[in-house]
């Protein structure tokens, strides 16, 4: 306990359990083996990319085309088959190779330029978003389906979407305990201050935005496996959803405080949320209304507790 509060994870855990029970009391099979799997699979998207964007947050910086970056390689997974010939393997390499070059681009861009990183990433958005458009003028395309009913299995018991978060994150955490975790903490809390402790600053944030990146790699991977298919807008939801999962999972804006993996409990809790109003019988109408409206005492809650905490 005094670790997750010493983390800043309490409140975000704390949401996460309430809404869960709330969950259960409303979808009585939750708790069965396939609708874990199912849930976790869907969510897995969602959490890989806040952990993106958590990372580049904790550095002291924002990244607003994260959301269209998913569209620009899910398209590229589901184009380059049939664009070049390739296989499944080359075709995950070359993925890869476009997530590094637009995290890359972005670091660059912010870290040795100096432009602000709101406005930069907002132009990176709009240029990611014409690349899915090149890609896939119209959904469409094909994933191997192998990768899809790889994804869909699970080893021992444990579903490979879950393996891929705990694999992801726990990465993260290793990172944390090398000079460059710690230093992209130090950066995002005090820049100037650690340029003067002989921090290379804009190193550590292009790197910063290079790790992020690779998250959203595998962001891409997991919502391409359970679509198999194309479509440049697909991304689109994750840019706010990932912005608005940091923050409940009670990373500071300003950077430098909190945790990767309270990211990854404020996008489990926004996945359930959305649940919760599917189950309680809300038309469709108004869902989206009342998921505002949640997500908001969401964030209120997060600030009181922040501000109880720092009083």
């Amino acid at each position: 306990m005094r670790a997750l509060r010493h983390a800043g994870l309490l409140p975000s855990l704390g949401m996460l359990i309430v809404v869960f029970a709330i969950n259960v009391a409303l979808q009585p099979g939750l708790l069965t083996r396939g609708s874990l799997s199912s849930n976790i699979a869907t969510f897995a998207p969602t959490v890989l990319v806040s952990a993106a964007q958590a990372i580049i947050v904790l550095s002291g910086e924002l990244d607003l085309s994260v959301g269209t970056g998913v569209s620009m390689l899910n398209c590229a997974l589901a184009t380059l088959p049939e664009l070049a010939g390739w296989g499944l393997w080359p075709t995950l390499a070359a993925t890869f190779a476009i997530a590094l070059l637009a995290g890359a681009t972005n670091g660059v861009l912010v870290a040795y330029l100096r432009l602000p990183s709101l406005i930069v990433t907002f132009a990176t958005s709009a240029i990611w978003f014409g690349v899915a458009l090149i890609f896939r003028p119209q959904p469409g395309g094909s994933v191997d389906p192998a990768f899809g009913d790889f994804y869909a299995g699970s080893v021992w018991g444990v579903p490979i979407a879950l393996i891929l978060i705990l694999v992801a994150l726990g990465l993260w955490s290793a990172l944390q305990r090398y000079p460059l975790g710690r230093q992209l903490l130090a950066v995002g809390g005090n820049s100037v201050a650690a340029f003067h402790a002989g921090i290379a600053v804009r190193w550590v944030k292009f790197c910063g935005y290079c790790i992020a990146w690779c998250f959203v790699y595998l962001g891409s991977l997991a919502i391409s496996a359970q679509t198999l298919s194309g479509d440049s807008r697909l991304g689109l939801p994750y840019t706010l959803t990932s912005v608005a999962a940091v923050v409940i999972g009670g990373i500071s804006l300003a950077g430098g405080r909190g945790s990767v993996w309270g990211a990854a409990f404020g996008a489990i809790a926004l996945g359930l949320v959305a649940n919760v109003i599917y189950f309680a019988g809300i038309p469709s109408i108004y869902q989206e209304f009342f998921k505002g409206i949640v997500i908001c005492m969401a964030l209120s809650f997060t600030f009181i507790v922040g501000r109880r905490k720092t009083a």
